[in-house]
């Protein structure tokens, strides 16, 4: 499936649109199109002509959802940010394991259609995650079927910096990933062996000097470090972490002052809390190659992330279960999904697939721990995505296998989630990504490309 405003865009009438108001904010979601492709198994999607990324507007006052396009863009699209650089660029990457994944670059239209503008090879199989060097003149893609991390050399204008169709500059894979290339696995090998090889799953940068760069393997249990050389567009290893066997993370997000890391382990429906202990000369700015590579496991002192605490995600009546899958595969009956800091860093949510619940958790502002504050219903099934919108008002939260949205309410005050609305109709929901709508006229900053207005403001 290709570009974006094609025949088949599902836009919803003009009258819907109406006028967005500062406090509202455009959702673009992820939707899977091809789920053969994939290395998992989420519902199929059963309407091609409803397939693709979706938009959305939430009022700000209400939480209410009004779709506003459906976009024939994938196959598989899983992961949406906006250019550091460009704010009228979107980045999205595609998930399939039968070629290599695609970077798409996407424009907004006064009539909220998302188009086509650039598509490359992401440089490995499932691309699911992408993210930025200090200078952003480098994209890091990861690749989670092969376990590859590639680079990509940006534009001063945000775009790709190489023709259509060529290889990233350079490409890193993990240890023992090669098991892909030699072995040809089928993805219902994958099923029964999440952790058979290794697995990338994200690539998250340290808040503080904004320098060290640090990706999930899931296969591997292990999180690996990286500074990135500027000049040459490559990955520099620095170290690697060690967590418990068994764990599978997945994604992980830092505290924004104080100096700690929560880590979603996706196998064992888990968050690990670690402090987070930077060896100072990793940080110093240009100095690439400057310390040792060092390898260290979670619970030695001093480790580069040391553990400090774990808990479930789970209630403790669910902790351990176990089912058999569709296909036949005996698994956990439930797997962590994502994991997303509350602006003010008193908060953090975790998904939970299977029990298709929210868990929230209060942060202590002193030393970074946790303490679980509730387990709320997702409002549909496999909440495999969601983020905090308005300023943290409310979380928006995407259910993948019964094409719904829901917007639960957030009382800042007591940590209550609570639902106040549902959306039908966003298929395969997979990844949830937020802009306030204050910020539509850099997003949209060039209208006469598309011979049209700006969307209109209220006052």
């Amino acid at each position: 499936m290709g570009g974006g405003a094609q025949a088949n865009t599902i836009v919803s009438p003009a009258s819907e649109l109406g006028m967005c108001a500062p406090n509202d904010e455009i959702i673009v979601v992820g939707g899977y199109t091809n789920t053969e492709l994939l290395a998992h198994t989420p519902a199929p999607c059963d309407d091609p002509a409803r397939c693709g990324v979706h938009v959305l507007r939430q009022c700000g006052v209400t939480g209410r959802l009004t779709h506003l396009s459906t976009n024939a863009i994938g196959p598989n699209v899983a992961f949406i940010v906006r250019s550091p650089t460009n704010p009228s660029i979107l980045y999205a990457s595609t998930e399939r394991i039968d070629d290599e994944g695609e970077i798409i670059t996407l424009r907004l239209t006064p009539e909220f259609r998302l188009v086509e503008e650039t598509r490359i090879k992401a440089g490995g199989r499932s691309t699911c995650y992408l993210n930025f060097n200090a200078s952003r003149e480098w994209m890091m893609a990861v690749n989670y079927w092969d376990a590859r991390v590639s680079m990509v050399k940006l534009g001063k204008d945000g775009r790709p910096d190489i023709e259509a169709g060529q290889d990233p500059r350079s490409v890193l894979q993990q240890p023992g990933a090669d098991y892909v290339d030699r072995t040809k696995p089928t993805r219902e090998e994958h099923w029964k062996f999440r952790q058979r090889w290794p697995h990338s799953h994200c690539c998250v940068t340290e808040p503080y000097a904004g320098l060290v760069h640090f990706v999930v393997d899931l296969g591997l249990d292990k999180v690996f470090t990286y500074r990135v050389n500027s000049k040459t567009g490559t990955l520099v290893p620095k170290g690697s972490t060690r967590l418990p066997p068994g764990k599978g993370p997945r994604h992980l997000v830092f505290h924004p002052s104080v100096r700690s890391v929560y880590l979603v382990n996706e196998l064992d429906s888990t968050v690990s809390v670690f402090k987070v202990n930077i060896p100072e000369e990793w940080t110093t700015p240009y100095q690439w190659d400057s310390g040792a590579c060092r390898e260290d496991g979670c619970e030695e002192p001093g480790a580069v992330l040391e553990l400090a605490q774990c808990l479930s995600s789970l209630p403790e009546s669910e902790q351990g279960k176990t089912t058999i899958s569709p296909q036949g595969i005996w698994k956990a009956a439930s797997h962590s999904s994502e994991i997303r800091m509350h602006p003010d860093g008193r908060y953090f949510a975790v998904g939970n697939r299977g029990h298709d619940s929210i868990a929230l958790y209060s942060v202590d502002q002193s030393d970074g721990t946790i303490a679980l504050v509730d387990i709320v219903k997702s409002g549909g099934e496999c909440p495999r995505n969601f983020n905090w919108t308005c300023r943290g008002k409310f979380l928006v939260v995407g259910n993948q296998n019964t094409n719904c949205m829901a917007t639960m309410s957030f009382d800042e005050a007591s940590g209550a989630l609570k639902i106040v609305h549902k959306a039908a109709g966003v298929t395969s929901p997979n990844y949830v990504y937020a802009i306030p709508a204050r910020e539509l006229p850099s997003l949209i900053s060039n209208a006469d490309d598309f011979g049209g207005a700006l969307p209109a403001i209220a006052a």
